[in-house]
């Protein structure tokens, strides 16, 4: 376990506003290209984006992109992300959140030992990054904001390796639908492996009734990394109350929608998803959640040729069966006790194992 590594103390409108934010709309700041960590700034965190100047009512975006086949800008930027090298850690910690991400970097990131603050960029896509330390180890550890579904899981994963040297761990820390009876409100952790429901365009091109193909699939199984998904699991156990509290094991489901392809029904679309709950649950019994993200990460990590290890885990925001949230404040609460396990899961992980 990470030592040192201790929840800051927070003002109550911190947590106000934290709540709130809940259900507001995150707005990147619009500021000058991002620079890389400046000694000379001694506050806690130093926030820069890769947004371009404001001019008028209008952002010029001054970025020159020079390679059509991965893009870089002539800072060596990725695309999307707006990183580049000495920028993201080895060590990832992915929300889909930018609160979240506020959060949990003021609530473990330290500033670093030769005085720099906490490296914080938004790109001009959204995306966000927080690198700081932590515990008496003083660990390097990012915290980036992956925002929702496969594509954005993709370009986060595949840029930040084109920065990133060296092994690399990621752990995703999300909301989803809880889909077993009981399980609102608890961590579900895939540590049985993830699939992919999607939607089967060609499907659609036939009647309804005279289709000969499915309109939703569901892959085989993609799996964590083993010792980094038991790892999570552990500091979760010390981290989470025992018993019909704390956490749940079983496969994800990652979807592309967050409509059909997770079972809501609506008059406004052909989506002929009315039974699609009940084959997921019939096809795949152990199934403890509905998200957007982790498929592709799993999945990108068994691709990368050794050089990324990668676990997750999501908080039951809604439980599907029988219709109900969890409160912000409830949230707000798990999210410090998912996010402290599973930031020491990534400090304590032994980077050499994937070397």
């Amino acid at each position: 376990m990470a030592k040192g590594l201790r929840v800051q103390q927070r003002g109550e409108v911190t947590l106000k506003r934290r709540m709130q934010a809940i259900h507001v709309q995150h707005r990147p700041l619009r500021c000058t290209t991002l620079e890389r960590r400046s000694r000379t700034h001694r506050g806690r965190t130093q926030t820069k984006c890769s947004l371009g100047t404001n001019t008028g009512s209008k952002a010029k975006k001054e970025r020159q992109m020079l390679d059509a086949n991965f893009p870089l800008d002539e800072e060596d930027r990725t695309f999307h992300l707006g990183a580049r090298k000495g920028e993201i850690s080895n060590r990832i910690l992915s929300v889909g959140d930018a609160s979240r991400a506020e959060l949990l970097s003021q609530a473990f990131l330290r500033p670093f030992p030769n005085g720099d603050p906490v490296f914080n960029m938004v790109s001009s896509r959204g995306f966000s990054v927080t690198t700081g330390v932590v515990g008496e180890s003083n660990t390097e550890v990012s915290i980036v904001t992956t925002l929702m579904g496969l594509a954005n899981m993709d370009f986060v994963v595949r840029e930040a390796r084109a920065v990133i040297e060296g092994p690399m761990a990621i752990v995703r820390l999300g909301t989803c639908g809880a889909l077993q009876p009981g399980t609102l409100g608890k961590i579900l952790v895939p540590a049985e492996g993830c699939v992919l429901v999607h939607r089967n365009p060609d499907s659609f091109n036939q009647p309804a009734n005279g289709s000969k193909t499915k309109p939703y699939l569901i892959t085989s199984p993609v799996y964590p990394h083993a010792d980094l998904c038991n790892r999570l699991i552990t500091e979760l156990q010390r981290t989470l109350p025992a018993g019909p509290d704390g956490i749940k094991c079983g496969i994800n489901c990652t979807t592309d929608s967050f409509y059909s392809s997770q079972g809501r029904t609506g008059s406004a679309f052909d989506d002929r998803n009315e039974d699609l709950m009940e084959r997921v649950m019939e096809e795949i019994p152990n199934a403890v959640s509905f998200e957007m993200e982790t498929f592709q990460l799993l999945h990108l990590a068994s691709c990368s040729k050794g050089s990324i290890a990668a676990a997750a885990c999501a908080i039951g925001l809604a439980e599907r069966a029988n219709n109900k949230f969890m409160t912000p404040s409830q949230l707000v609460e798990m999210e410090e006790k998912a996010g402290k396990s599973a930031i020491e899961a990534l400090v304590d992980f032994d980077l050499s194992l994937l070397d």
